[in-house]
């Protein structure tokens, strides 16, 4: 049973089966989890980013060109680094805090509130220091960005004005004093002291350590939620467990679903497929009236006619059992269809319905229900008593030829009376001399015939048969039903078995092999 399990999805085709049947259960996976998606972010308060850029300026070397040494690493890239994370500090926070309550549009947002709405990085090509906010409002998305840059420009400003200032105060002790003596000497030191002094206070207001080389706009669409992305993601989300809800499923699902499932189960080949759509019909045999089925189904009847005749080697069977598993699988059907079949191309045919508990043949045909099978095994019928003759309608001869309208015939005997038990009367010898004479009068005997797991009668009349077709309905037939019917015809391992798949839909990838 394993490896038959590993033969269901053993190629490509097999797994797409699988998704054409579970279609809808995938579908609505799919569109639960993206709904889902959706509903979330509509309930989602928008969130808006904005971002302002800081450049830092390296103003080391001029400071030393003044005499001024730099006490840390000004680097613009050590210092945006440092920078950055200096920003996301509560000390910070606070600052921003001020400047907020400050102007016409005041605001007293918690320090902790204004932290955790900044995002800061240094970018890796440009060595800015990326300052971004996020907050329910584009507007003072906007402002805090463009205030946490004001800061940070500030600060750094305010660092680099203590240390010359500090340098100015060194400075201004050694500068005082003239620079020439009493005696007319010249003081190089007080002279180049006052020399940086005035450089000094006259860079003070023109070094630019940092600035704001970008400022935050207003953002015209929110940041999150991000609806769109939400969809695709619950509905790739939905789509992942609806495959494998799927393919759970399926791998439980005992149904035969497609003709090579049923040939690799049932062990038989497949000798036809026949469409839903023929069901309940008797091919081109109807003496109510009754128009022929479409050229689709007609032809798939033909398809088994021809390959019934290659299903034994030495020579095509006369006598044929047609059953099933389970009731409802379209024996009935597919019995009267191939005989009307096999009398259309001019072969002389006899159908025999030998299914006397459930009987339906003779109704769909058109004829009498008795006398029949039934009263003639009992002995209260003769031959000619139960035969009837049902007309086909269109045909041809094996030449080509058309055939008359008295050539153009079905002979059919009905289930009639079944005056006892239908297993004795199938067994009895009065049974087996009826067989053996039809099969001789006849090019082709076709017998309907019980269920083959539901009743004992089918088993009766397989010794005496030179074949069996036995049919399956596809999404009714189950695998274990299979596996019984295959144990139970190979009890008889010379009477050469085929397999005909009822119940193909338009929609089914195969069914354009009789459609065609």
């Amino acid at each position: 049973m394993a490896a038959e399990e590993q033969n269901r999805y053993a190629t490509l085709r097999d797994y797409l089966g699988m998704l054409r049947r579970q279609k809808l259960l995938v579908a609505a996976f799919v569109i639960i989890f993206a709904a889902a998606a959706y509903a979330l972010s509509a309930s989602q308060d928008k969130r808006y980013e904005s971002q302002a850029s800081v450049q830092f300026n390296d103003v080391a070397r001029d400071l030393k060109l003044l005499g001024v040494e730099l006490p840390a690493d000004t680097n613009p890239l050590v210092k945006a680094a440092a920078i950055a994370e200096e920003t996301t500090t509560i000390e910070v926070a606070n600052q921003v805090r001020r400047e907020l309550r400050k102007g016409e549009q005041r605001v007293d947002i918690p320090a902790v509130d204004l932290r955790d709405a900044i995002e800061t990085k240094v970018g890796a090509q440009t060595v800015f220091l990326e300052i971004k906010a996020e907050w329910g409002d584009p507007e003072f998305a906007a402002r805090l960005a463009n205030t946490y840059a004001k800061v940070a420009v500030r600060n750094e400003t305010r660092d680099i004005q203590k240390v010359i200032e500090t340098a100015i105060k060194d400075l201004k002790p050694r500068a005082k004093g003239p620079v020439f003596d009493e005696s007319g000497g010249f003081d190089a030191a007080r002279f180049t002291a006052r020399q940086q002094l005035t450089a000094l206070e006259s860079a003070r207001g023109l070094l630019r350590p940092a600035e704001i080389v970008r400022r935050a706009e207003v953002p015209s669409q929110p940041s999150a939620p991000k609806t769109q992305r939400n969809l695709i993601l619950g509905g790739l989300v939905g789509l992942a467990l609806g495959l494998l809800a799927g393919f759970l499923r399926d791998s439980l699902d005992r149904r035969l679903r497609t003709p090579q499932d049923a040939h690799e189960v049932f062990g038989l080949p497949v000798l036809g497929r026949v469409g839903a759509t023929a069901f309940g019909a008797t091919g081109q045999a109807s003496a109510n009236g009754r128009l022929p089925l479409p050229p689709a189904d007609l032809e798939s009847f033909r398809i088994l006619r021809t390959n019934l005749g290659a299903l034994e080697s030495e020579a095509p069977p006369k006598a044929v059992l047609v059953t099933s598993g389970l009731p409802e699988e379209g024996k009935s059907t597919v019995a009267a269809s191939l005989a009307a079949a096999a009398a259309a191309a001019g072969q002389r045919t006899l159908l025999v319905e030998a299914d006397m508990r459930r009987p339906v043949l003779a109704r769909r045909l058109g004829v009498q229900e008795g006398p029949g099978l039934g009263d003639y095994l009992a002995g209260q019928a003769q031959p000619a008593d139960v035969l009837q003759r049902v007309p086909v309608h269109g045909g041809s001869g094996r030449n080509g030829t058309s055939l008359s309208a008295q050539d153009r015939v079905l002979i059919f005997i009905a289930a009639g009376n079944a005056q006892g038990e239908p297993a004795e009367l199938l067994a009895s010898p009065r049974c087996r001399d009826f067989l053996e004479s039809v099969s001789k009068a006849y090019d082709l005997v076709v017998i309907d015939s019980s269920p083959l797991l539901s009743t004992a009668d089918p088993l009766e009349i397989l010794p005496h048969v030179d074949g069996v077709l036995v049919c399956a309905r596809l999404s009714s037939a189950t695998r274990d039903v299979a596996s019984a019917v295959r144990e139970a015809i190979g009890r008889f391992p010379d009477r050469p078995a085929g397999l005909v798949v009822t119940g193909a839909r338009k929609s089914d990838a195969y069914y354009g092999y009789y459609g065609y």
